[in-house]
């Protein structure tokens, strides 16, 4: 049986975040948030199995997580996948 893999993509900032000059800084398969002066804010930072910078394409995301899962499934196999989008609205 395969682990349950989490991966995350960073979207853009938004307008009220740059304003308070917040940034999420993402290296390798972790992610922190840190302050305007380009300091990690200390108890923000979290790790995941995939982490995607604001550059990432869907397809990119698809080829690398996805397309053996939907592939799998097909051919009659078990397979799940979940996507949400946090809002600030």
């Amino acid at each position: 049986m395969e682990k349950i893999c989490v991966a995350v993509r960073v979207r853009p900032s938004a307008n009220e975040e740059s304003v308070n000059g917040f940034c999420w800084k993402v290296e390798s398969n972790r992610i922190s948030l840190h302050g305007s002066d380009g300091t990690p804010i200390s108890g923000v930072s979290f790790a995941f199995d995939h982490v995607f910078d604001q550059e990432c394409s869907n397809a990119r995301v698809y080829e690398l997580l996805t397309k053996d899962i939907i592939n799998a499934a097909v051919e009659g196999f078990n397979g799940g996948i979940q996507c949400f989008r946090f809002s600030l609205a």
